[in-house]
């Protein structure tokens, strides 16, 4: 995360373009790969040190022109893409994939990249099979998409920071309301419906199903009213990696998106540089 410390205009001025400008990039990068169809994207977007973190996908630029090609030989592929967070030199697109073999039907997506010197050098990634409405009719993508206060990110970032490790770490549910904006909490989350008490009940049935829910949160990534959590967790289902994006509206979460995709067992990983 870059940290400005010139406060003059010319200077928010200049920052603003250069984070207009990476989140540009990964946009076309990966509209060029999936819409397009066009391997030669990776020279263009990724730089020579590229390092992959998902799992599913081989290290370096010869994995990544791999998975361009494969979603090349797809004739239906595509790629919608809803939000974009731009934190210093972090980029988050929040998607859904269409009409790639290895994702099913359609999935949606986080991708997180870094850049340096204008070009990506990482990327950590999940993806989950697209599912319907939730009870409460909301779908894993719909809701606002326009960053918001930007003057707030970091407290924004901290509210979420403190909410993860009050409510979900150390497991105080007594103090959701602390954080939480219940009579307007919207959840996309395609096994929860609106509100705090379906939160609750959802974290109790989950906590019962195996006895165990830890969570060790690995990153925040912020830009304005939106909070990026990437979580490493032990779930009833097995080792999981949660990405969680909140909506922050006056100092409380109103609003929440996830994708929660599980980990294969480290034999099975197709580069060696780890999920978080």
């Amino acid at each position: 995360m870059i940290t400005i410390v010139d406060t003059a205009s010319s200077s928010l001025a200049q920052s603003a373009t250069s984070q207009s400008t990476l989140g540009a990039d990964a946009r076309q990068a990966m509209i060029d790969i999936f819409r397009k169809k066009d391997a030669t994207a990776v020279d263009r977007y990724f730089g020579e040190s590229f390092v992959q973190h998902d799992p599913n996908l081989a290290d370096g630029l010869a994995g990544m022109k791999s998975f361009a090609a494969e979603v090349a030989s797809s004739p239906t592929a595509d790629i919608t893409i809803y939000r974009t967070l731009v934190d210093g030199d972090f980029v988050l697109l929040h998607s859904r994939y269409d009409g790639v073999g290895r994702y099913g039907a359609s999935a949606i997506a986080f991708d997180l990249f870094r850049f340096k010197d204008g070009k990506i050098v990482e990327h950590w990634g999940a993806q989950e099979p697209e599912a319907p409405p939730n009870l409460s009719g909301r779908t894993q993508v719909d809701g606002p998409t326009e960053v918001l206060d930007r003057e707030k990110t970091e407290a924004n970032r901290t509210l979420v920071r403190t909410y993860r490790e009050t409510v979900m770490v150390s497991l105080r549910f007594d103090r959701i309301e602390e954080f939480i904006e219940g009579a307007h909490y919207a959840q996309h989350a395609s096994k929860i419906g609106d509100g705090i008490a379906r939160l609750r009940d959802r974290i109790a049935s989950v906590a019962k199903e195996g006895g165990q829910l830890y969570l060790s949160p690995r990153r925040f990534v912020a830009e304005g009213n939106f909070v990026l959590v990437l979580t490493e967790g032990d779930l009833p289902s097995g080792p999981t990696a949660l990405y969680d994006l909140f909506r922050v509206e006056n100092g409380k979460i109103v609003e929440h998106w996830d994708v929660l995709t599980p980990i294969p067992p480290r034999d099975q990983w197709k580069n060696a540089n780890g999920p978080f």
